[in-house]
């Protein structure tokens, strides 16, 4: 018999440009099943777009790789598409006969080049980007600290880790807040001896080793919330895992109430509001002009978008977003890890995982 042929394979769209990750939120084939051309394999969706992942031809589906639920990276593999029906194993175990790490394209692209061991990859997730670069920084051998670098280390001085429009913005909150300055940015995708805003870059993760080794004792999570509430969890683990305490920042021209509590390593951006006996977990952002209104309970690592308002004795759940200019009633929950999209009416309590779609009225 011969061995069957691979007609496709089939990753994940960029459903919605501004967020690279999307759900599963319907499974149409099983794996090793059969699938017909035209048939939906899977539905993704994010808190602005739905799209159908749609098979292109006549034949047989491989091993699926995401379940009902997944968070997937745009680009990453969902299944292969088979001549015939392909045996059980197919590319599901790795040569050493234990399960085969997932990569998303670019976790993949990234391995490849640093000539990573993907046994030392975890099989029980997709692996992303992150995952990788920590790995390589992992497994790296000490940085060393540039010594101009290490002669500015004082109480005060911050670590920014990510260099983008986030981290920006948290150099430019650290300059205002008068106590605190940021020391340097550390960011995977930034040369070493670059600059962002006049702040040095002192190389990749594999750095912060070394900077608190050196005394560094203050660390900002600069990476986007945007489709990436996992990103930042692992992000807030590693820091803490250095020895990095998260000091909360709040913007000059935001306001938060002396009864409001706020949680290590939370961001109150410009224009923001926190009101009385507000509480917020860890490393929440409370983006530009978001509003918290009295008794309101924020979980860990939520991002509240610009703009967003939660009316009295809101409760959110860890990892959920609610986008810009979106409203929640008076009392209501919104899940763990649910998004709402930018616009939306919260009327009703959201479930955990679930999304709203943008400008909708929920339920």
């Amino acid at each position: 018999m011969s061995t069957p042929r691979i007609l496709a394979r089939v990753v994940a769209p960029l459903v919605n440009t501004n967020e690279p990750e999307s759900r599963v939120v319907e499974l149409g084939v099983e794996a090793f099943g059969p699938v017909a051309a035209g048939q939906v394999i899977c539905v993704l969706e994010t808190s602005k777009s739905t799209e159908e992942v749609a098979s292109e031809h006549d034949g047989w589906v491989g091993p699926l790789h995401i379940a009902l639920f997944d968070d997937v990276s745009a680009g990453s593999l969902i299944c292969e598409i088979f001549d015939a029906e392909p045996p059980r194993d197919a590319a599901a175990t790795a040569s050493t006969g234990g399960p085969a790490p997932r990569l998303t394209r670019k976790a993949a692209a990234i391995a490849a080049e640093a000539g990573v061991d993907l046994s030392l990859l975890p099989t029980d997730r997709f692996v992303t980007e992150d995952d990788v670069r920590e790995l390589i920084a992992r497994t790296a051998p000490p940085a060393e600290l540039d010594p101009a670098l290490r002669a500015r280390i004082a109480p005060g001085s911050v670590v920014v880790f990510g260099g983008g429009g986030l981290g920006s913005t948290l150099i430019e909150m650290l300059a205002a807040s008068g106590e605190l300055s940021a020391l340097c940015v550390v960011d995977d995708g930034l040369p070493a001896g670059s600059d962002v805003l006049g702040v040095p870059v002192a190389g990749g993760r594999a750095v912060l080793g070394a900077l608190a080794g050196a005394g560094a004792g203050l660390a900002v999570n600069g990476v986007g919330a945007i489709g990436r509430a996992r990103a930042r969890m692992d992000i807030a683990a590693m820091l803490a895992g250095h020895g990095f305490a998260l000091p909360v920042l709040v913007h000059p021209s935001a306001s938060v109430a002396p009864s409001a509590t706020l949680g290590p390593g939370t961001q109150v951006h410009a224009g923001a509001v926190v009101s009385s006996s507000a509480r917020t977990g860890r490393a929440v952002i409370v983006n530009s002009g978001a509003i918290v209104s009295h008794d309101c309970e924020i979980g860990d690592h939520v991002h509240l978008a610009p703009g967003a308002v939660l009316a009295g004795d809101v409760r959110v759940g860890e990892g959920a977003l609610v986008g810009m200019a979106a409203t929640v009633a008076l009392g209501l929950a919104v899940g763990a890890r649910a998004l709402v999209g930018n616009g939306a009416v919260v009327t009703a309590d959201v479930p955990a995982d679930a999304i709203v779609a943008a400008g909708a009225v929920w339920p």
